[in-house]
């Protein structure tokens, strides 16, 4: 009977918990500009867990990454910046030149003039 009780009082704790850790998990999806499955392993690496980041999945026919992450550790702006860093656009931050430019050809995209 302890038992029980020890183990009832376990699965209700754990489940209070719960809704408190998927609070601090967000989910996002927009662009991110690339062509084949060697930009999607660039996109998706420059995103490391230890950074924050829970999941993701970069899309190669709609361009479109979906992350999920924890705003406590990680924002939205800084996710996009990773991605910049190693050459990529997003919808708000443009990769500089000459990252870009050190892409493989094959995963240099046309680019927009913003």
């Amino acid at each position: 009977m302890k038992n029980l009780i020890i183990l009832l009082l376990s699965v209700l704790v754990f489940n209070t918990m719960l809704p408190a850790q998927e609070k601090t998990r967000k989910s996002e999806t927009f662009k991110v500009y690339g062509n084949c499955e060697m930009c999607q392993e660039t996109i998706e690496t420059a995103l490391k867990k230890k950074d924050g980041v829970l999941a993701k999945s970069w899309d190669t026919q709609t361009k479109m990454l979906t992350v999920s992450y924890e705003p406590s550790k990680i924002t939205l702006t800084e996710i996009k910046q990773k991605i910049a860093d190693v050459g990529y656009d997003t919808d708000e931050i443009k990769a500089k030149a000459e990252t870009y430019n050190k892409l493989h050809k094959c995963c240099q995209y046309k680019r927009s003039e913003k």
